[in-house]
């Protein structure tokens, strides 16, 4: 009888454990936003295009072998930077669905800036900063421009994040 009871108490704590253990592991880590500090970004002239448009894509790369995390929606707060000043140019949001992606290793995402290929040219920036995509507060991050690469326009169209 006692070693039935100890039996049953060791396989209630072991019990006990796997609950707790299993509610922690349901906290998946792609539920979580991504912060600067988990997505690398590089930026690249896109050569597909729809006709009388051209677009640069926006990469997001995971910052390490461990991240998962979440991205969902548009870039915000985009700003193209030439020589240390802000270029004249608005980034208005393209109204496609975004769905939430996960990031994590080997598993990119990307986003597009579109322009308009007849537009006027705006400068040549050095670097883009906008808040990434993570929900309602974004976090923000710098990218190096493609050298030589001219932004047309002053009002260009960014996607959501996709996978």
């Amino acid at each position: 009888m006692k070693r039935a009871g100890a039996a049953m108490t060791v396989g209630g704590l072991v019990a006990g454990g796997l609950v707790l253990a299993g509610g922690a592991a349901n906290a998946m880590p792609s539920d979580m936003p991504c912060g600067a500090s988990d997505v690398h970004v590089t930026v690249a002239a896109d050569p597909t295009h729809a006709a009388g448009h051209e677009a640069y894509v926006l990469t997001y790369t995971a910052a390490s072998p461990m991240t998962n995390c979440k991205l969902e929606g548009t870039p915000t707060a985009l700003s193209f930077i030439a020589r240390g000043k802000l270029l004249p140019i608005t980034a208005t949001p393209d109204r496609s669905e975004a769905l939430p992606v996960n990031l994590r290793d080997g598993h990119p995402a990307v986003s597009r800036i579109v322009q308009a290929t007849a537009a006027a040219p705006s400068g040549v920036p050095s670097w883009v900063s906008f808040d990434l995509p993570t929900g309602p507060y974004g976090q923000p991050v710098s990218v190096e421009w493609p050298a030589g690469a001219v932004v047309k326009g002053r009002t260009v169209q960014v996607t959501p994040v996709s996978d």
